[in-house]
């Protein structure tokens, strides 16, 4: 193949030539930077926002559960459009690689509008909040969408590509770090009638740096690979062929049910660690440190052991232990005083789940390939437009969740004394109801197909 050693330009090989090329560690450093800088913003969203709004910003938990999810209405027609538009770029640059230059300073500059508070009525502040949640939904998506497709232009050999998933969620867990711990850390040295102006300064920094990382990835990364033949075959052919590949469906269904269980998790830490546990800005750092250690640490566990474990078995088993470990968690005592050894518990759970990830989107960069030798056409911009849907589908699904049981519970903003049902309510949050979804997920993977042999198969008849 013809090896792109400028800085400006990619040659694409021919769609039918597959490359089994090396990637160096300073790319799969780049490539990692890209999903950091993604997890700066998808952290203050899954972490922060929803008790930004309801105890910072003012909105009612009822007004911020349909906040999330009328926009994921307007996901459903953004987001695939997105993927089109990813498949028929062509520029000096490539295809995807692109859109981490163009939109990480629009991006940056909406994270940070998102996590400020307006001196105006409160039906003003809901319009507000609707508006700047509604652009920064968009930016994810046109910079995630592109992203997640790039990995399929870097290289065809399987193990490179889980390898290039464990250093990019090593990477993401230590943005997860900066997110998690810096931002309690940073807001905790205002006073709390300047808890506002701690929230806008804190995330200015964190996208500031969200900004650095998507331009460091667009440097360093090459696409080497044609992946998509859109500009050829017509979008309807593509949509039709979608639904054909049963392995992508699968994995769109196992999207949303993992960042559900995250962002229903993360949404719910900042009540769980304040009003459960009784913990202080300190304590909440220490809590989210530990959260995120395990995230890194898991990762990075993975690239080994899928050298001797099936990584779909894996993802399999791992569910179901984190399902039985989440029960457990909610017979565990929470309060002011066993805050020490919730720090034990949540970073034993955090390293398995810490596993889930590089598996899942291994997984799903294969069911890319599955479908290209399944069904003849690949479109990878539209696979991960529709993986994306269903990711942000799992924001808001998360979103309501958190506040229905917010509402059920008669949770009071602000008030330090919660009622017994309040604080049964957020305990939930963090036990029964991720320990569902990942039985469900369970169930779901083992239907995969998706394993190392079968893989070595369609990588055989590709090449």
């Amino acid at each position: 193949m013809l090896n792109d050693t400028s800085h400006e330009s990619c040659v694409l090989v021919d769609p039918n030539t597959r490359t089994h090329v090396h990637i160096g560690v300073a790319e799969k450093l780049g490539y990692g930077l890209g999903d950091a800088g993604g997890t700066i913003i998808t952290g203050l969203i899954g972490n922060f926002l929803t008790f930004f709004y309801t105890d910072i910003f003012g909105l009612t938990p009822a007004i911020v559960g349909l906040l999330f999810m009328v926009l994921r209405i307007f996901d459903a027609v953004t987001d695939p459009i997105m993927g089109i538009i990813a498949d028929r770029t062509h520029s000096r640059y490539g295809r995807f690689r692109p859109w981490q230059l163009w939109i990480a300073v629009p991006l940056g500059l909406v994270g940070i509008l998102t996590f400020t508070v307006p001196d105006v009525s409160y039906n003003l502040k809901v319009v507000y909040a609707f508006i700047t949640y509604m652009l920064l939904s968009i930016g994810y998506t046109a910079i995630n969408v592109p992203y997640c497709a790039l990995i399929n232009t870097m290289t065809t050999n399987h193990q490179e590509v889980i390898q290039c998933q464990s250093w990019r969620f090593v990477l993401t867990g230590g943005a997860g770090v900066m997110v998690s711990v810096g931002l309690p850390w940073f807001v905790g040295l205002f006073s709390e009638s300047q808890k506002a102006m701690g929230y806008q300064y804190g995330v200015a920094i964190l996208c500031s740096a969200a900004v650095i990382m998507f331009i460091w990835c667009f440097a360093s990364v090459r696409e080497r690979v044609a992946v998509s033949t859109l500009g050829k075959v017509s979008v309807k052919a593509h949509l039709k062929n979608i639904r054909k590949n049963d392995q992508l469906l699968l994995m769109l269904l196992m999207s949303f049910l993992l960042i559900t269980i995250f962002n229903t998790r993360g949404g719910a830490y900042l009540y769980f660690i304040k009003y459960v546990l009784n913990g202080n800005a300190g304590y909440t750092s220490l809590f989210f440190g530990m959260v995120t250690t395990g995230l890194v640490v898991g990762p990075m566990m993975v690239n080994y052991l899928t050298r001797h474990i099936d990584p779909k078995s894996l993802y399999f088993y791992t569910n179901v232990a984190l399902a039985m470990f989440s029960v457990v968690m909610f017979y565990i005592p929470a309060n002011q005083s066993t805050q020490t050894l919730w720090l034990g518990v949540i970073l034993i759970y955090s390293l398995f789940l810490g596993f889930t990830l590089p598996l899942h989107f291994s997984l799903m960069a294969f069911a890319d390939d599955y479908g290209l030798w399944h069904t003849g056409i690949r479109s990878s911009g539209l696979n991960f437009a529709f993986n994306l849907f269903c990711i942000k589908l799992a924001w808001a699904s998360s979103a309501v969740i958190i506040s229905l049981m917010l509402v059920w519970v008669a949770y009071q903003p602000g008030i330090a004394q919660q009622s017994p049902a309040s604080l049964r309510g957020m305990s939930v949050l963090e036990s029964w109801i991720p320990a569902i979804i990942h039985l469900l997920l369970a169930c779901i993977i083992f239907r995969c197909k998706l394993t190392s042999q079968l893989m070595q198969r369609i990588a055989s008849d590709l090449k």
